[in-house]
């Protein structure tokens, strides 16, 4: 609001407080609306691609449900892409017995995480 006679007593007031913590002489009044957090934090959340980290933090703990003590201690789940996981493995005997067990683990993961997330489990030595 570039118009100071328009100005509602709230506004003047807001202004005046910012003015005063920035440590700056009050100038003209502008009035720019106030954005919601949620339209700022989804926008930030995004283009610091921190969605797809809380979505592969959800997949950890499935993983660690879904497979088991044992066999979460020797493989890390590192990325889901197009619906695809991909888990790291130590060993090739964890491999093998996630190959035999990966129809079970599908299940099991979209189970905790929603039907049709993971569509398929890729397994690689590292």
């Amino acid at each position: 609001m570039s118009d100071p006679r328009k100005a509602t007593s709230a506004q003047r007031l807001r202004h005046r407080t910012i003015a005063q913590w920035r440590g700056v002489e009050d100038g003209p009044l502008i009035d720019i609306p106030a954005k919601d957090i949620s339209d700022v934090l989804s926008k930030v959340m995004k283009d610091l691609r921190l969605t797809d980290r809380m979505q592969l933090d959800h997949v950890v703990n499935a993983w660690r449900s879904a497979a088991g003590d044992f066999i979460a201690k020797h493989s890390v789940p590192e990325n889901v892409q197009r619906g695809v996981l991909t888990v790291k493995v130590g060993q090739s005997s964890v491999h093998h017995a996630l190959m035999m067990e990966k129809p079970v683990l599908l299940r099991k993961l979209n189970e905790a995480l929603g039907k049709g997330k993971i569509k398929d489990i890729r397994f690689r030595h590292g």
